[in-house]
């Protein structure tokens, strides 16, 4: 056993990690000889050379990777693929694809492959993940993975494929399609988002109010209000919660309106809407509320009305 293997199996700590790349950038040659060796027969002394390889020069620490990534057994893949990801190792990208296209493969090491080629040369291989996060017979996971990847690689064509997917028949497509459009916020996407608050499934509905409302976008506040003023009551209740961060007179004027609903529920939530963001103009319809037969909607009112300078604190203490 050579002194660099005896120092590998005692590399349980961060400091002992250091000391031994300390000394492999020393000792270049032995740390060679023992890699050809080390990947073919000793499955302990590779798990440690792995365990250092973030810590090695760039020509070292390439030549590990490549032979993890290359490696036959699929975890040490696996392994390999994680550190290439971590330090953006771009040298055998097109032996990565193949990773990534090789349907037999390991799920996690598909995963990894996918991020790689999506972080190191995403102007390169964005058409060939676009194109695997529309494919209805590809892993629903992966797909996943691939929408991630394209909220990354933001042009037009990236948005034209996750508004697609805003319309694939599977709902968890949907729903990551509509996290990446909210996530991303380009004003391009406001159509296809307005397109979703109509699907029907909640999340999907959530995560395209959330991307319309977090943008600086008068077309998209202003259809998401006429879409919270066309809503079911139980829609109206649970749009108004998710909306009321956004604190725009286009937001807040439709919500001032719905304290005049028929609907219980609706005139409470949006009572409180306006307790948590004042909105002067409110102050007339407020003050009806103060008379309210539910207690509640009447409290909310009362602090919303002070909040917005429509009645003296002093002049009236909650129930």
């Amino acid at each position: 056993m050579t002194n660099l293997s005896r120092l590998l199996q005692e590399s349980g700590t961060p400091e002992k990690r250091r000391i031994i790349a300390d000394y492999i950038h020393g000792h270049s040659h032995e740390f060679e000889s023992l890699l050809g060796s080390t990947f073919e027969n000793d499955a302990d002394l590779k798990g440690h050379v792995l365990d250092i390889v973030d810590l090695l020069n760039s020509t070292l620490m390439v030549r590990v990777i490549e032979k993890a990534v290359k490696h036959n057994d699929v975890q040490t893949r696996i392994r390999g693929l994680q550190a290439a990801y971590r330090c953006r190792v771009d040298s055998f990208n097109a032996y990565v694809a193949q990773i990534l296209m090789a349907e037999e493969e390991e799920f996690e090491a598909r995963k990894w492959a996918l991020h790689i080629l999506g972080s190191t040369n995403p102007d390169y291989y964005s058409q060939l993940i676009r194109k695997m996060a529309r494919n209805y017979s590809e892993d629903i996971g992966l797909r996943k993975e691939a929408v991630f990847a394209l909220t990354k690689i933001v042009n037009d064509k990236t948005l034209g494929t996750l508004c697609t997917l805003l319309g694939d028949s599977n709902v968890e497509i949907r729903r990551s399609g509509a996290w990446a459009l909210s996530n991303i916020g380009a004003p391009e996407s406001v159509s296809c988002l307005l397109a979703a608050l109509d699907d029907e499934d909640e999340d999907v509905r959530d995560w395209a109010i959330c991307g319309l409302r977090d943008m600086d976008d008068t077309h998209a506040l202003q259809g998401l209000a006429d879409a919270i003023h066309s809503s079911s009551p139980e829609e109206q209740v649970r749009m108004i919660r998710l909306v009321i961060e956004q604190r725009s007179e286009v937001i807040l004027r439709v919500i001032a309106e719905l304290l005049g609903s028929q609907e219980p529920d609706v005139r409470r939530t949006a009572a409180w809407a306006l307790s948590v963001s004042p909105y002067p103009p409110a102050v007339p319809s407020l003050k009806m509320l103060l008379d309210d037969q539910d207690e509640q909607t009447r409290d909310y009112a009362r602090v919303a009305l002070i909040r917005s300078g429509g009645l003296d604190s002093a002049e009236l203490a909650l129930e």
